[in-house]
């Protein structure tokens, strides 16, 4: 794994001016809720988060991502830092980006009151100052962009424009992450003082969690985590009346379970013992202002980086469910993938790619022992701004199910949308498919029927009678896979789903049982995100006004095959997980796994079977 420690070679970037820049914050004059206008002193997490970025600069890294709490003193610590950078350098090209007007207005104000406090000895005067920039008499350039906190159909953030420094704060509410790549596209690669900050809470898992994640294993970008305990205010000394009131036995005071495995891991992680005086002041952060709602606390206030990225606003799934979901499913690696189609099926095949927004993940490759349900929720049309056609696979025992792969795509028609079910079906062999067949579902549907009758027949045989094992096999293990599931009326129909007002609540309800009491184990972030915005509006389950459910819509199918079909017959095998775990632990693969890895390899699919490099 790839550490952020390494440094970067032939990479030329001008050391961090250290000195000058605590020179310059010591004349500053700032405005505090708590003391009114006093000179500006470094907090000890203003101070932290200089050292990182010292560090990271030193060896070469100008990409800052910082995960903070709330109110640790870093707008005022970020606004002297882009206004000290445009003085140091002249012609700097800059631009510092908030998430709403209201914050723009803010950074303004402040920087008035920097420049009206400043000696002129450390001030440089501006040419002019507006809604929109502010342009320094050495020719720097400061423009004031505002992201917006709503869904975009595109970005266009920073369009037109070029920049050596970049400033852009609680990122994570952002409406678009397309701005957020729009506007690291305009940055400059070789300018030496060159410096890109991005700082905010977090926002539960969207964007900007996948960003942070992805940043921890880059070492272009060091990524600074800033939790509560290092605010030198977030205390009570012993003297201080509510001390005793929230620690009745002084330091004596026994912690509660959650505290002291925080406790514990503070101290194993950073190095730092939260003191007795710190929690007083956490549990009557906690319990006042927060009314002992430990999910906002820990998104606000959060111990360690993880306990930041939390799901806030689940009304139909559990918060606190999908919030330990999420941080199981980020320790589980997949490999992505996508599919290259062409004009005929013939021509699909499975690209391994780099991206870890790929359109097909996989978790766990296919066991030849394994049960699976497959649930598809296709769109009507292709394009980027159209539905996404979801394919969820689950393999399935009889006390459990686990998420395995999941393909999402807009950018797929209906009958390509068949193509990927039906590889995913023949990959995963052991399998019943349960297909939203409303809508665009018929077309999806007709299509494999179609690839079942053109493929029934297409089995070529060498001169010596063997079988030739080329892409039409393929296909015909695809149309054995169909025939199994349309071989009565009785199957069939059970197999296909026709969402209605009548059943909608009752698959969605037993999908939400099953994956709160932990007998659904679901593995990608982005479907957990979408069960966040699920609702109960007038009696109907949905999802929010504007946002996605395809993801949801499709994990419920896979699970509703599994609860009517599959489990009464894994019962009555005996299939639990513990049991399949303990038949597989210690075996090589299977004969019958030793034919499928070989017939896949020499369809040129073998790739599917391992992670591409990264």
């Amino acid at each position: 794994m790839i550490t952020q420690g390494l440094r970067l070679p032939s990479i030329k970037v001008a050391p961090f001016p250290r000195k000058k820049f605590l020179d310059f914050c010591s004349h500053l004059r700032i405005q505090t809720k708590d003391f009114g206008m006093i000179p500006m002193q470094m907090l000890g997490t203003q101070s932290y988060v200089l050292d990182q970025i010292c560090e990271a600069v030193d060896r070469g890294v100008t990409t800052i991502l910082i995960l903070k709490a709330r109110q640790l003193g870093m707008t005022t610590f970020f606004i002297a830092l882009d206004l000290f950078w445009a003085m140091e350098y002249s012609g700097l090209l800059g631009a510092f980006v908030t998430h709403t007007d209201q914050a723009k207005a803010f950074f303004r104000n402040t920087i008035k009151i920097y420049f009206a406090n400043l000696p002129r000895t450390h001030r440089v005067k501006w040419d002019q100052e507006n809604r929109d920039m502010i342009v320094l008499k050495n020719g720097s350039l400061l423009q004031y962009l505002v992201a917006g906190t709503k869904e975009k159909t595109k970005g266009g953030l920073g369009r037109s424009s070029a920049n050596n420094f970049i400033h852009a704060t609680e990122v994570a509410f952002w409406g678009s992450p397309d701005d957020l790549n729009e506007l690291s596209a305009t940055m400059s690669t070789h300018y030496p003082h060159r410096l890109k900050i991005e700082e905010t809470t977090a926002n539960g898992f969207n964007f900007w969690e996948e960003r942070w994640r992805e940043g921890k294993e880059d070492p272009t970008i060091c990524c600074i985590f800033v939790g509560w305990w290092r605010h030198d205010h977030y205390s009570y000394s012993d003297e201080h009346p509510w001390f005793l009131l929230y620690m009745p036995k002084g330091h004596d005071t026994p912690l509660t379970r959650l505290e002291r495995t925080r406790y514990n891991a503070v101290e194993k992680r950073y190095g730092i013992k939260v003191s007795h005086n710190q929690i007083a002041w956490y549990r009557w952060k906690l319990e006042t202002e927060n009314y002992g709602d430990q999910t906002k606390m820990d998104e606000m206030f959060p111990w360690l980086e993880e306990d930041a990225f939390v799901s806030t606003g689940a009304q139909f799934f559990s918060s606190p469910h999908i919030t330990e979901a999420a941080k199981k499913a980020r320790t589980i690696k997949f490999m992505p993938f996508k599919y290259e189609m062409g004009d005929h099926w013939r021509d699909t095949s499975v690209v391994a790619v780099r991206t870890p927004r790929a359109e097909l993940k996989v978790w766990e490759e296919a066991d030849p022992n394994g049960h699976y349900a497959i649930g598809c929720d296709p769109a009507y049309g292709s394009g980027p701004d159209a539905d996404s056609s979801v394919i969820h696979v689950a393999r399935c025992f009889s006390d459990r199910v686990v998420q395995v792969a999941e393909f999402v795509t807009p950018l797929v028609s209906t009958y390509q949308c068949a193509w990927a079910l039906c590889h995913l079906a023949g990959y995963y062999r052991n399998v019943m498919v349960n297909l939203e067949i409303t809508g665009p579902g018929e077309a999806v549907f007709n299509e494999m029927n179609k690839l079942r009758r053109e493929t029934q027949m297409m089995v070529d045989r060498t001169p010596d009678g063997k079988i030739s094992y080329d892409l039409r096999l393929v296909l015909t293990m695809m149309r054995h896979f169909l025939y199994s599931r349309v071989d009565s009326l009785t199957q069939q129909l059970a197999y296909q789903w026709r969402t209605s007002g009548s059943n909608k609540f009752g698959m969605m309800a037993a999908f939400k049982d099953a994956f709160e009491l932990g007998r659904y184990e679901v593995r990608s972030l982005f479907l957990l995100e979408e069960m966040k915005t699920i609702v109960i509006d007038g009696g109907q389950v949905e999802a929010e006004s504007g946002k996605k459910d395809d993801r949801v819509m499709a994990g419920a199918l896979a699970h509703e095959a599994h609860r009517r079909w599959i489990q009464p017959k894994l019962e009555a095998l005996g299939l639990t997980y513990a049991r399949a775990m303990a038949e597989k632990e210690g075996h090589g693969p299977s004969l019958a796994e030793k034919v499928a890895i070989n017939y896949l390899k020499m369809q040129g699919l073998g790739d599917i079977l391992r992670p591409p490099e990264l």
